[in-house]
């Protein structure tokens, strides 16, 4: 009986694999490089003024000021090369060098935080229904995971602004220091083009 293959075509075959394998492999590699993660941390300062028991407060934070085109060059790329700023991930933390080493959200029992850029509209950024208890650091929600921030971040300022609830505990001893911190998976352009 003949085999169904004769060598050199097995040899072929095998050798388009695994040229096919390493050229994939290559560009999936290279559109890796072409990313990267940047983290934009506003912070929202929450004390006895701004924690009243179940009632609907708010706490904005300062405007916080970026070089997004100098973060860009850094990544070995340029301004006008980015192609979208996704939001990777999205998390509150307390920020342990300006609170207390005890302090956690369990005073927290929701929020939503919405974020405004330079003449920008106001939108809802993410938030939660519950909090974990005893954390100092969670994930939550982003409203729109799939958004492109690129011009939000374009802008170089932002500010957020928090709305919340507490349980049955108000801070009134010191105030708690909490982070606002979105990760941005920023993807420049292969070849710049």
């Amino acid at each position: 009986m003949r085999p169904l293959f004769s060598s050199s075509i097995l040899k072929k075959l095998i050798f388009l694999s695994i040229l096919g394998s390493l050229v994939w492999g290559g560009c999936a590699n290279f559109d890796a490089r072409t990313q990267f993660i940047a983290t934009f941390v506003n912070r929202f300062v929450l004390d006895s003024t701004n924690t009243s028991i179940s009632t609907d407060l708010e706490a904005f934070s300062d405007t916080l000021i970026t070089d997004f085109e100098g973060l860009i060059e850094d990544h070995s790329s340029s301004y006008n090369k980015l192609e979208s700023s996704t939001m990777e991930s999205l998390a509150l933390e307390i920020d342990g060098l300006k609170s207390a080493s005890t302090a956690n959200f369990d005073f927290l029992k929701n929020f939503e935080i919405y974020i405004k850029g330079k003449d920008m509209d106001e939108f809802l950024l993410g938030g939660a229904d519950s909090v974990p208890l005893g954390a100092r650091y969670f994930e939550f929600r982003p409203e729109d995971a799939a958004k492109d921030y690129t011009d939000l971040l374009k802008g170089n300022e932002f500010t957020c602004r928090m709305t919340y609830q507490t349980n049955s505990r108000i801070l009134t001893d010191s105030a708690v220091v909490v982070k606002v911190v979105p990760k941005y998976r920023m993807d420049t352009k292969k070849f710049g083009i």
